[in-house]
Formats: structure tokens, C-alpha cells, sequence
């Protein structure tokens, strides 16, 4: 039996809502690190959160995984949405496209592609959690209100506890990005919880013996 990590403090509650979590039951999932998307946003500062977080969870055994977005003919209108607002989509194949080398992952990291915001929408990333007994997911990504924000609120539906690491995201304004989080913790986290990475790093370097 893995050992289980601490709770997190949390908005607006401390995760995971039973206060169960270790290495055999939770992911971590990267989304959207995208050259072209950190430069778009100047997320660098995110990202590199985003770096600590995939070491440390490397560490602790934690899986990581990663989404890249990439513009879909069948879904133009939605790239053109997307760029309008800040936050352009690329095709794939480009250097913009690819996940940052600032990450560190690992050339055996899961890398799931997708064509809209939701990292679950035409991928098997719910099959894939599901066959390694994953419920607990831990989120960081660009833009807040885009990948974060969409994969987050699906996973919440479909039963997985969700974190999102406020400090690992970033939105295409800073009023978006604050905006988004608090729809997350509304209604008693309504689409699941926040906190800062520093919280999460804390009990990912801190297992608690069974």
C-alpha cells in the first residue's frame, strides 16, 4: 500500500475531501504548456511552477501526465474563438504546438492530444486513469479559463477529486484568471478546489507512513 500524503488547506475545503491521497491513486496532469502559449500569455513564471510540480511528484511517485492542444479543422470556430481572445491555437506538428523542454518531462511521459479545451473530450485520458485506479487529480495549466478550467470541471463530473494549482495557471488576463478560480470554489467548490503550489509540493515531500 502506497504511503498517503497530507491533506491540502484548500478552497474552500481541504483536499481531498477525505483527506485520502497517496502515489497509487493520484495523477498529476500538465496542461497546455505549450511554446506557443507561454509565450502568448508570458506564462515562463507558471511554468516553471509547473516544472517544480512534475519533479516533485516525480519523486513521489506520482504519474504525470501532459495535454497539447492543437487547431482541428472540425473545430475551427473554436480556435478562432480562442485566438480572438488571446489565446491562439496551433497547428500541430509546429514548434508552438510542442510541449515546453522547460517542463522536464520525461520521454516517456503520457502526452494525450486534443483538438478543444477539454483534455478528456476525443483522447483516452479517462480510460487511462481509470485502468491505474487514479480518483484524485492535480491540475495545473494555460489558459485558467481555457484548458484549466474546461478539463477540470469535466473531470468533476465524470467523479475524479480535482485540485487546481493557482499558481501553475494562468488566464489571457489577470482578471480572467482570478475570475475563473473563484467560479471554481463557488457553491462549495462546485467544480473542485484550489490552492498554491507550495501547499502541494509540502505534502507531496511529506508521506505519511501506513
Amino acid at each position: 500500500m502506497a504511503d498517503n500524503f497530507p491533506g491540502v488547506a484548500a478552497a474552500p475545503y481541504s483536499w481531498p475531501f477525505d483527506g485520502q491521497w497517496s502515489a497509487a491513486d493520484s495523477a498529476l496532469l500538465i496542461l497546455g504548456f505549450q511554446n506557443g502559449t507561454i509565450a502568448a500569455l508570458g506564462a515562463e513564471p507558471e511554468a516553471a511552477v509547473a516544472a517544480k510540480l512534475i519533479a516533485c511528484a516525480r519523486e513521489a511517485g506520482v504519474p504525470v501526465i501532459a495535454s497539447r492542444r492543437g487547431r482541428s479543422e472540425t473545430l475551427s470556430p473554436i480556435a478562432a474563438r480562442r485566438a480572438a481572445m488571446g489565446d491562439p491555437v496551433f497547428a500541430p506538428g509546429t514548434s508552438e504546438w510542442q510541449l515546453s523542454d522547460t517542463l522536464g518531462l520525461q520521454v516517456e511521459a503520457s502526452i494525450f492530444d486534443h483538438p478543444g479545451d477539454n483534455a478528456f473530450y476525443s483522447t483516452g485520458l479517462e480510460a487511462w486513469l481509470r485502468r491505474r485506479g487514479i480518483r484524485n487529480l492535480v491540475l495545473a495549466g494555460v489558459p485558467t479559463e481555457g484548458l484549466l478550467h474546461a478539463t477540470q470541471r469535466a473531470a468533476n463530473d465524470m467523479g475524479f477529486e480535482c485540485i487546481a494549482v493557482s499558481d501553475a495557471c494562468k488566464g489571457t488576463t489577470d482578471a480572467r484568471h482570478a475570475g475563473q478560480l473563484r467560479v471554481t470554489v463557488f457553491g462549495n467548490g462546485l467544480f473542485g478546489t484550489v490552492a498554491c503550489s507550495d501547499q502541494l509540493l509540502s505534502a507531496l515531500r511529506a508521506p505519511i507512513p501506513t
